[in-house]
């Protein structure tokens, strides 16, 4: 035994001393649009995405949350942003931190709340106050192992269905998914559009893989970005205010308190389809129920169109949403290069889904949907579109996909 310490102690210090391996490396520059980049997180980007709509809509920031695994980073930095006129209130509970945050939309800021899978749960029954008095409002959800408190610094994509059916009662509400950290502005930005300029709660997924992970970010110019436009209303008309009135994309007024003319009532009971007073109607309550289902599709068009990465047609379609499409790019990529004919349909838009999706998934022979949980979007593109058959490679580790398992799927089905 002490015969082979010493010889492997020998060869170990034969290979140091004798400097005859490499040790100077070259890195090639990245190939990378022009700008001034910084190394940024998800939850940072997350932040700066709602300053950033804030901004673009002229209106104040406000975000009413509790701190919660992996999600708390967003409630801190904007607690740093005073200067931009941003206020944050570290609430007692979930159920406080999105009530302030309602309360703060109706008074006329841009309300946001911050939260993981569990802070959601609780989360549920408010957000349904939103809906009916159709007050904009961006829920972030940070995703993270689950049920219950499950696995809070492991990575998941299974409060998708929480985000799309989670309330009760007829409650439909706009959801999108960021994919990437640098995404995460992006996408914050997106959902304080969608949020304001459609008067409807927005919940935004990213998760605990993205929202804790790094890149290189290229700084953006506010300039680029488009002004948000919401249905701000100032002066009452002469006919009087009738605050459940909607425009071109079903939006009713935005009337902020403590101006004379346009008082009227908020809350939880069913609303007049047009004087927002308190209604038992039946007739009315179908035709409320229908006009809010309809404001969240409508919004379809004022999103862009689905695309697809790689070819428009061939053998194999990889579907995926939010975090993980990295992993899924690098797989399909590879695999292109070695003459398979795969492609890469990627979704951001969850509810309502972009126009176009129907044609991309009718020109491939297979379409396998990959994510971090048990079937959840599988499930939701067989209720939207029927008529395609749909593989599933799902995965509930706490981690995310690897290249290599990806592509070992995407071969077995390809070779059946």
């Amino acid at each position: 035994a002490e015969a082979n310490k010493l010889a492997i102690k020998a060869g170990y210090n034969y290979a140091a001393n004798t400097h005859q391996f490499a040790n100077n490396y070259r890195v090639a520059p990245a190939d990378l649009e022009k700008g001034t980049y910084r190394s940024i997180n998800g939850n940072v980007a997350t932040a700066w995405g709602l300053c950033a709509a804030a901004e673009k809509a002229g209106l104040p920031l406000f975000c009413g949350s509790y701190p919660i695994t992996p999600a708390t980073v967003i409630l801190e930095e904007l607690a740093k942003r005073k200067d931009l006129g941003v206020k944050t209130v570290q609430a007692e509970d979930e159920i406080a931190g999105i009530c302030t945050a309602i309360g703060a939309a109706f008074a006329g800021n841009f309300a946001v709340t911050t939260t993981s899978g569990p802070g959601l749960s609780l989360k549920s029954e408010a957000l349904g106050l939103a809906v009916m008095t159709e007050l904009p409002l961006v829920v972030v959800d940070v995703q993270r192992g689950g049920p219950s408190t499950g696995l809070p610094t492991k990575t998941e994509q299974s409060d998708l269905a929480q985000a799309l059916y989670g309330r009760n009662g007829e409650c439909p509400v706009i959801v999108v998914a960021a994919s990437s950290p640098s995404d995460c502005f992006h996408f914050a930005f997106e959902a304080g559009r969608l949020a304001m300029e459609h008067m409807t709660p927005v919940v935004l997924l990213s998760d605990g893989f993205i929202a804790n992970g790094s890149e290189p970010w290229r700084i953006p110019q506010m300039k680029d970005y488009p002004a948000i436009c919401p249905p701000i209303v100032d002066q009452a008309p002469e006919e009087g205010f009738m605050p459940y009135v909607r425009n071109e994309k079903l939006a009713r007024g935005w009337a902020f308190p403590g101006k004379p003319g346009l008082e009227h009532r908020v809350g939880g009971l069913e609303k007049d389809c047009v004087k927002g007073c308190i209604s038992h109607d039946p007739a009315n309550h179908q035709k409320m129920v229908s006009t809010r289902a309809a404001k969240v599709a409508k919004a379809a068009d004022y999103i862009p169109r689905q695309q697809v990465c790689g070819d428009p047609e061939g053998d194999l379609l990889v579907v995926g949403w939010g975090g993980t499409r990295g992993h899924l790019q690098n797989a399909v990529d590879e695999m292109r290069r070695e003459g398979r004919r795969v492609s890469l349909c990627h979704f951001n838009y969850i509810c309502p889904l972009p126009h176009g999706v129907e044609e991309i998934f009718a020109k491939f022979r297979r379409i396998v949907v990959c994510e971090l949980n048990e079937g959840q979007f599988a499930a939701y593109l067989r209720q939207q579109f029927q008529q395609f058959s749909y593989e599933q490679f799902n995965k509930c580790e706490g981690l995310p996909f690897t290249v290599a398992e990806l592509k070992q799927k995407f071969e077995s089905l390809l070779n059946r």
